[in-house]
């Protein structure tokens, strides 16, 4: 497994060998040394299926139920949000994104600290995400996908948003609200 450059620190591209027969292709998302190495626990796996337009997000956990996520797209192509909220962090409020197609052998690791958001570039795009804390209700947390603060440009101007994320406040209107994070609090966890 190969990390590529990151964008913003903490955030990393990883790069998987592939191996392609007559019958398609092989290649491992991830294995016991990347884990061990991050000092991770992988405890749970979710699949979205999204048409295209489409925007999931920007979304995280707060608290103690913080979530690491390795996404990966397995069908389809997206474009992949991390914003940082490390409130902390010269790059606080700032967001990076990849694109992530299913034909490639690339997962993008946005760490706790992090919103994840994703908008489908094509037609049934099947993402898989591993992340290493349970969902929480309680602590689930959103900012408005089209956050004039953030402003991030998604790329397809037709888009379908849940109801929950077109309502979900501005990145300015949660500054007051203890729901980010530091450093500090991240290395606590």
């Amino acid at each position: 497994m190969q990390k590529n450059a990151k964008m913003i620190s903490g955030l990393e591209v990883l790069e998987s060998n592939i191996f392609f027969d007559e019958r398609g292709y092989f290649y491992e998302k991830f294995n016991r040394n990347f884990l061990l190495e991050k000092k991770i626990n992988i405890v749970q796996e979710n699949i979205s299926l999204s048409k295209k337009g489409t925007i999931r997000g920007i979304h995280w956990q707060s608290n103690g139920k913080a979530q690491d996520k390795l996404v990966t797209c397995l069908s389809g192509q997206i474009f992949d949000v991390a914003v940082d909220l490390r409130s902390d962090s010269e790059t606080f409020g700032q967001y990076t994104y990849q694109l992530l197609t299913g034909d490639t052998n690339k997962s993008f690791w946005i760490p706790k600290g992090f919103a994840h958001g994703f908008q489908a570039l094509s037609e049934d795009c099947l993402i898989s995400y591993s992340v290493t804390n349970d969902f929480s209700k309680e602590e689930s947390q959103t900012i408005n996908p089209l956050c004039p603060i953030l402003n991030i440009k998604w790329p397809i101007v037709d888009q379908i948003l849940s109801y929950n994320d077109s309502q979900a406040k501005n990145f300015n209107e949660l500054l007051d609200q203890k729901i980010f994070f530091t450093r500090k609090t991240l290395k606590e966890d």
